[in-house]
Order: C-alpha cells, then structure tokens, then sequence
C-alpha cells in the first residue's frame, strides 16, 4: 500500500470547548472542503481522525472515564463517552461527504483492545480495505476495551501511533489551533517564540515548554502529541503540527507546500 497520510483536525478547532456539545460547523465545513481539494488535485490517500472536544471530554472528566473501573458510575461514564464521541464522528463523517468525499466511519471501541490506555489489538483490515476503495476512513478518540483496568479513553494520537505501526503511514499532519510548537502559550505571552523543527536532538530542551491545550483536556494535550511524534519520527514518520484556524494551511500541508508550522522528524 501507498504511503498513507493521517490527518487530525483537534478537539478545540472543530468545537468550543468551553460549551459542552458544541461544533464549529464554518471550521469544519472548510477544513473537509480543503481535504477533498487536496485529494483531487494529488489522490493521497488519506485517514482522517479528529478529536472529541466539548462532545466526549466533559462526561469523561465528570465520571474520570481514563482510570477504567473505578467507581459504580463508571458504566454510566462509559456509555455515555461512546455515545458523544460517536455523535460528532457522525458530523465529520457527514460533513466530508456533502463535500463530496466517500467518508466511513471506523469505531474504534469495537475493534481495538488496549492495556494501560495503550493499543495492543486493532483489526484493522476493513480499514485497509477501504483505502484499497479509494475511501475515506474516519478514527477519532473514543473509549476502548482495557484489559487491565476495564476500559480507558484513546486518543487520536494513541490511535495515529498505532496505525503508524501496521500502515505504510508516511506523514502525519496535526491541525490545531496554532502554528504549531511555541515556547510559550502564543496566544497569552507576546514573548512566545516559534519552533519550527523537532528532532530527537533538540527535544529534550523542547519539552519543558510544553503545556496541555486549553479547556477540558484528559489525553494529554501538546505534550503527549510531540511525544508520540518524537517516537514515531525514529521510524521516519514525520509530524507536522500546523495551525488550522488558517483559511488553506490543510490544503497546502496535504500538497506538501510551505506554511508556518512545526515539523518532528528524525
């Protein structure tokens, strides 16, 4: 199979996350648009995955969905997590098909098991096969099944690194709400400079800049992305961290044309 291209569209760019189940249908309505330009223009062939945001994020922090079977509500939590994280995947999902994609939605809570929040097991041939079809397939952070302690949440990133392991993935593109790594929150400190390449080098002085995204977040945030992309890097994956409030800057990434942005590779 062709090298493979995961795209994340963040949890607080395609909803606000300071109001619960809310979506930002103008982000993604032109974000989806600017994925289907991309793939007309060049064919790459493209997984999509997309974080929760104000959807899933607010029972799983009420119910700590991420410590598994901790209480008597947990199953309540549980439920109620799949069920919001599913109901934005149906809006993605949708949203790329009106733009003219053939989207499927891909439910990671019924093909994947996990130990410690980690994947150990994920079917992934229907995945494949989709990609042979020339369709869209679309991940996103969901609950799974946790053989030690129960259940747990994965995140889109623990979804990309495992997909990066069985796939002949060769980029990841992150699309958040900055261009990319800064020093400093950018949007708080007018001191923050930019850094534009990470590499296993340079990132040990990287990482104490890095801070968790703002709202409810209980995957990990900045952090837990550059570390996962610091790993895969070692297998020549390169992640490029790039801002998604910019009208284009998906667009040119998928074209591999210069924009601001932070890229992690070797």
């Amino acid at each position: 199979m062709s090298d493979v291209v995961l795209v994340k569209l963040g949890g607080s760019l395609i909803t606000d996350k300071s109001k619960p189940f809310t979506e930002k249908m103008d982000v993604i309505s032109r974000l989806v648009r600017e994925i289907h330009e991309a793939r007309q223009e060049c064919g790459v062939k493209i997984i999509v995955g997309h974080g929760g945001g104000s959807y899933p994020h607010e029972p799983a922090k009420k119910y700590q969905t991420h410590k598994g079977m901790a209480g008597h509500e947990s199953l309540k939590g549980l439920a109620l997590v799949q069920d919001a994280a599913a109901r934005l995947n149906r809006i993605i999902v949708k949203a790329l098909i009106d733009a003219g994609e053939n989207a499927i939605s891909v439910n990671p809570s019924s093909c994947t098991i996990a130990e410690d929040s980690r994947i150990t097991e994920w079917y992934t041939k229907p995945l494949e096969k989709y990609l042979e079809y020339r369709m869209l397939p679309v991940v996103y952070g969901d609950v799974g099944t946790d053989f030690k302690q129960g259940f747990c949440i994965l995140s889109t990133e623990e979804l990309f690194y495992h997909l990066s392991k069985k796939l002949n993935v060769g980029k990841i593109i992150m699309c958040g709400k900055t261009d990319g790594v800064f020093t400093a929150d950018p949007n708080t400190n007018p001191d923050a400079k930019h850094i534009p390449e990470i590499n296993s080098g340079n990132y040990q002085d990287i990482e104490k800049f890095l801070t968790s995204s703002d709202g409810i977040d209980v995957t990990g945030g900045m952090l837990l992305k550059v570390k996962r992309a610091v790993e895969l890097a070692k297998d020549g994956i390169e992640t490029h961290i790039m801002n998604g409030t910019k009208p284009g800057f998906l667009k040119k990434t998928l074209l591999n044309e210069e924009v601001m942005k932070t890229v992690i590779k070797a």
